[in-house]
């Protein structure tokens, strides 16, 4: 029975020598051995590979081509964090850890591993810091933000005291002349949170 390769010699022998794709290359140079040897388990035996691989690359040549040559891509390992752990994960980071009854102002992504074991996914915290990153949030210092209760007009007035005291050399005094604006109280800035979006998380 002729090989069925035959038909397709010439195809071949152009992409065992002038294919870019070194793979396409020897898996077409492993045709051509096919096309020439008494049987298949013999022509996989001087390519050093296995029957069972040469006739799948007959058979996606056949059905393909050259592309039937191209390395198939393989799909990576599952995430081990699902859509409904994601989903946990932004909700959390959208809240404060003191809604979760933990002592905390900040999420740590031991908190969060702590927080996923509870509710069934239990994974280290290295696998919540690439998720997170995967999701596209970026962990940041905490810093305290007094932006929000600052009266504009008491910070005015703050900055126009500091100035004629430092013309007049008199510093002494600065710290009730500014206690409306330096004595409020404040809040943590966001520590997870996407590029451009800061302030969706605390």
């Amino acid at each position: 029975m002729e090989c069925p390769l035959v038909p397709f010699k010439d195809t071949l022998h152009r992409l065992s020598r002038t294919d870019p794709d070194p793979r396409v290359r020897h898996r077409a140079q492993g045709l051509l051995i096919r096309c020439s040897s008494p049987s298949q388990a013999q022509a996989a035996k001087l390519l050093g590979t296995g029957a069972k691989q040469l006739r799948t690359w007959t058979d996606r040549f056949l059905a393909e081509g050259r592309e039937g040559l191209v390395d198939r891509k393989h799909p990576g390992r599952p995430p081990k964090l699902d859509a409904a752990a994601r989903e946990v994960l932004e909700t959390a980071l959208a809240a404060s850890p003191l809604d979760y009854d933990y002592h905390v102002t900040t999420w740590t992504v031991v908190d969060l591993a702590d927080l996923l074991e509870r509710r069934g996914w239990h994974v280290h915290p290295a696998t919540v810091h690439r998720t997170l990153h995967a999701m596209d949030f970026r962990y940041q210092r905490p810093r305290h933000d007094l932006t929000h209760r600052q009266d504009p007009e008491a910070v005015a007035a703050a900055k126009h005291v500091l100035a004629e005291l430092q013309k007049r050399g008199l510093l002494p005094g600065l710290d009730s002349a500014l206690s409306t604006w330096m004595n409020a109280p404040s809040t943590l800035a966001p520590t997870w949170s996407r590029p451009g979006n800061a302030a969706d998380v605390r």
